[in-house]
């Protein structure tokens, strides 16, 4: 009962700060068109070499440059091999006499690959399979709704840590002092700010949403996979935020902590680069990660999965939520206490 009074004396004083208000609901939404605008500017282009002689095939070459982020250009025959380890060509089309041609490129798959391109455009004029080098490119990408699913979680973990870090400064203030006069326990009163920030949080995720439907922002999800994915994420973020702030002797420091380790976890969990792509030791760290439990569900929910595995994941977040809060309302007593 003690900690539902916390709570609601804690939204009280969230009231009466508006500017602190207002930007920690805009926050999480500034996040979700960030991942997008970033999503949409990490996509690959394929920048193809052609090697200038009296063969070229200006109409093949002008059709595939016309295709969405892939771009054709000069090269020169004697840097090839350079230009291709330096990343500038993904490959280099050398055209013959009689319609052949000839294609350099370290990988042999996606050599394979632009010889089927050039051919088909030499062939029929059709396009398709240049198309087909992009999707190629993209497998292993993050979408934009995984991406902003990790965004969102980096968000909030900053937030609710802000927005914890009220804790340190009642304690500053000597107000929690007043506090353990009564009969009351700490764990009470750190159990409440955790309700607080909880339900803080998924009010935030409901207000993004309603403006995701108003500006029609494609996250690659419905709305209401959007708000179930929120509301896991508002739960795992809310507690490891309170954790951090419980271990931490200021305010600074706790927003520094929570920044660092939110960072940390991004980069394990798979919202900079892609679990695939990552060595095989980060692969092994990545598992602890929540973010890569986060996106995973993101994942599974494009799919159009609901249940099955999902349902597990939800569980074991909720299960670990509470396991932290249990482990912070602990190390709180001693940590807030005079």
């Amino acid at each position: 009962m003690i900690s539902l009074l916390v709570a609601k004396n804690e939204f009280i004083r969230s009231l009466k700060n508006k500017k602190k208000l207002v930007l920690t609901f805009l926050l999480p939404l500034l996040s979700i068109i960030v991942a997008i605008g970033i999503n949409n500017m990490m996509k690959p282009s394929i920048n193809i070499g052609v090697i200038e002689n009296q063969y070229v095939n200006k109409e093949a070459k002008v059709k595939m440059n016309g295709v969405d982020r892939v771009n054709l250009s000069r090269a020169n025959k004697n840097t090839i091999n350079t230009d291709m380890i330096l990343a500038k060509y993904l490959g280099v089309v050398e055209f013959k006499k009689g319609n052949d041609f000839k294609v350099y490129c370290l990988d042999t798959n996606m050599k394979i690959e632009i010889e089927k391109a050039v051919s088909e455009v030499i062939n029929s004029g059709n396009v398709d399979k240049a198309k087909g080098l992009l999707s190629i490119l993209d497998e292993g990408s993050l979408s934009a709704s995984q991406r902003g699913s990790g965004f969102i979680f980096i968000t909030l973990i900053i937030t609710c840590t802000m927005s914890a870090s009220i804790m340190l400064k009642d304690k500053e203030d000597r107000i929690l002092l007043r506090y353990l006069t009564t009969p009351n326990k700490l764990s009470g009163y750190i159990l409440g700010n955790y309700i607080y920030n909880l339900i803080n949080t998924i009010i935030q995720i409901l207000v993004s949403s309603v403006f995701i439907y108003i500006l029609k922002i494609d996250m690659g999800i419905t709305i209401s996979q959007f708000i179930v994915l929120g509301i896991v994420t508002a739960i795992i973020a809310s507690s490891i935020s309170i954790l951090f702030t419980v271990i931490s002797n200021s305010e600074l420091q706790a927003s520094l902590l929570a920044s660092s380790i939110a960072l940390v976890m991004a980069l394990f969990g798979g919202a900079f680069l892609p679990i695939e792509k990552m060595p095989n030791i980060l692969k092994l760290i990545s598992n602890i990660s929540p973010i890569k439990w986060i996106i995973g569900l993101t994942s599974s929910m494009e799919k159009g999965i609901v249940y099955g595995n999902n349902l597990a994941v939800i569980i074991l977040i909720i299960i670990l939520s509470s396991v932290i809060v249990f482990i912070s309302s602990k190390v709180g007593e001693k940590k807030l206490k005079y």
